[in-house]
């Protein structure tokens, strides 16, 4: 059974990032990064797919297009920018 199944879509919001949201990020050198945001047992970020419990999810969790977000991670804090963003109700 598909995990999306069991998630109720009226919790995920319409205009913010929430889980399967698609995230087009900037980072600080301009350098452009799509993430999609699954359930952690789903996720390979080899493959642009994040868990929404990761460092990077937590952070983008709720945030509009044209955030900046600042990602706290053991090897510094990351800086983007939300370009673009496609909610899971957008698909």
């Amino acid at each position: 059974m598909s995990a999306l199944l069991l998630v109720n879509l009226d919790k995920i919001p319409r205009d913010k990032v929430g889980f399967g949201s698609t995230v087009t990020l900037k980072d600080e050198e301009g350098k452009t990064i799509v993430y999609q945001l699954v359930m952690p047992e789903d996720a390979k970020v080899e493959s642009g797919l994040i868990s929404t419990a990761s460092p990077i999810g937590r952070a983008l969790l709720n945030k509009e297009e044209g955030d900046d977000v600042v990602v706290r991670a053991p090897n510094g804090d990351r800086e983007f920018e939300i370009v673009k963003l496609i909610t899971i109700h957008d698909a």
